[in-house]
């Protein structure tokens, strides 16, 4: 049901990846930014609402990217498998912090969550919101900022300097 959901907004993903630990595995999708509609790739899970939430409600998760970056599905896979350490729907905000880069050639280490309504709508599958949301790469300095403040705030800043923060060639904004 997932898939076709992706299907109908994207089309058919380029690739596919299978993660999987001893209770659960998931798929990350990838669709060329061509096929996005978004000026992105969009790299999204597959199985992660049946590890975060409960039996009303669920969660999957995707990352908008540009240019690809195909080695961030290890760190994709890592926030769909863990969220943010329980097994509860991420909050907007919620961040997840690995002891790797998320990609190669960047220096950036956590995916903030926030909510991804306007690009991948939520859906119901036989009475189970689904909702999809968004991680967003951010630095240390940047996960700082919004756990000394807000995420409203750190938006705020990321706006007030123009970042590109689906930018794969970024690096921290202060």
């Amino acid at each position: 049901m997932i898939i076709d959901h992706y299907f109908k907004k994207f089309g058919s993903p380029s690739r596919e990846a299978e993660f999987s630990t001893q209770k659960n595995s998931i798929k990350v999708l990838k669709w060329d930014q061509d096929k996005t509609g978004e000026g992105v790739a969009i790299y999204a899970t597959e199985g992660a609402s049946n590890i975060h939430g409960d039996e009303n409600n669920g969660c999957e998760f995707f990352l908008g990217i540009a240019p690809e970056v195909d080695d961030v599905v290890d760190a994709i896979a890592e926030a769909a498998l863990h969220g943010n350490g329980t097994l509860l729907i991420p909050n907007s905000g919620d961040s997840i912090n690995l002891s790797y880069p998320l990609w190669v050639g960047t220096e950036a280490h956590s995916f903030m969550f926030t909510n991804g309504d306007e690009i991948i709508e939520p859906i119901n599958i036989v009475n189970k919101k689904i909702i999809f949301i968004q991680l967003v790469p951010i630095f240390e300095s940047e996960l700082k900022y919004k756990n000394d403040h807000s995420e409203i705030d750190l938006w705020k800043r990321f706006e007030a300097l123009e970042v590109a923060y689906w930018n794969a060639k970024r690096k921290q904004a202060f």
